[in-house]
């Protein structure tokens, strides 16, 4: 076992920022005098392979330089490995490119020096990760979510995203665009939905999100009440709904007061297990992951991150 932090870059983070910004990155993490060892991801889901390894190397510590896909990344590499138990792991994030939302939730700042300052010194705190398993390619598919996940709408925007970068394109109105761009020919599916053994919603729905964190898409609050430490999923379920409507509340997405809507329904759980006709693409921060069925279990306090002591969750 070695303390020296892994740190795993995304070099195409922030449309290339990551692989720009790594000198000054750099820099910072050695003036903070962390001992280190840095690996660069190659490809996507590289960083799920890299941090698996560094498991079995001996890391127990891990920085992940990118946005919150890279920080998915790196959690599903530490969690996917059964050698070391989570809770004897730390993650932690040096934010490059448009997404911050897990970041923003723990208090980790956008600029660099700001990030790294946080990191040395050493904020640590157990939280709670979700296991999801989907249908991915016909087969049963596991990944972990730190944040937030989504199925119908919600998942559509991030194949929008996910598309849209792949042609090379970012900036922080990407998800807006998405947003706008996954309205069209998307309809209302059936969804039988069960919260801890029971039946909590069975009908039409626009969209879901279930998250851990807070915030998602740039800064949406999709699951205002939400706690990362209270050991339970928050599930908010926005029926059938006109898509004007939800034009006209895109406001209540960024104020936390997407609950006033009528159409909007709410509950927390251990275990969620959804259902759909036809099938729903299914997202975990950010990064699509399968279709429905899906099952998603709480797994409390299962490993160590760094935020700032001065925010409060």
């Amino acid at each position: 076992m070695t303390k020296i932090w892994k740190v795993i870059v995304n070099p195409k983070a922030g449309r290339g920022h990551g692989r720009r910004d790594w000198p000054e990155i750099m820099k910072l993490i050695e003036k903070a005098g962390l001992d280190y060892s840095v690996s660069f991801s190659e490809r996507k889901y590289h960083a799920i392979e890299l941090a698996k390894t560094a498991v079995s190397e001996g890391y127990r510590k891990f920085i992940a330089v990118g946005g919150d896909g890279t920080l998915h990344e790196v959690l599903n590499g530490i969690c996917s490995q059964s050698e070391v138990p989570g809770k004897e792991l730390t993650l932690a994030v040096i934010p490059v490119g448009t997404g911050n939302d897990w970041g923003k939730m723990n208090g980790i700042p956008d600029d660099y020096e700001g990030a790294v300052e946080i990191i040395k010194e050493g904020n640590c705190q157990l939280q709670d990760i979700a296991e999801v398993q989907s249908v991915k390619a016909g087969k049963n598919h596991l990944r972990y979510m730190l944040n937030i996940g989504g199925l119908a709408f919600d998942a559509n925007v991030c194949h929008h995203y996910d598309r849209y970068k792949m042609d090379g394109l970012g900036g922080k109105k990407l998800y807006i665009r998405s947003l706008f761009k996954a309205f069209f020919g998307y309809t209302s599916r059936r969804f039988h939905i069960e919260t801890d053994g029971k039946l909590f919603y069975d009908g039409k729905v626009f969209s879901t999100a279930l998250g851990i964190g807070k915030y998602s898409g740039g800064g949406m609050i999709q699951t205002p009440e939400a706690s990362p430490t209270d050991g339970l999923i928050d599930i908010t379920v926005y029926r059938k709904i006109p898509k004007i409507v939800i034009v006209f509340n895109l406001a209540r997405l960024y104020r936390g007061t997407i609950f006033n809507m009528s159409k909007v329904i709410h509950t927390k759980a251990k275990e969620i297990s959804i259902t759909s006709s036809p099938e729903s693409r299914v997202e975990v921060d950010g990064e699509a992951v399968g279709v429905t069925p899906v099952n998603i279990k709480i797994l409390p306090l299962a490993i160590n991150i760094v935020r700032n002591k001065e925010n409060n969750i």
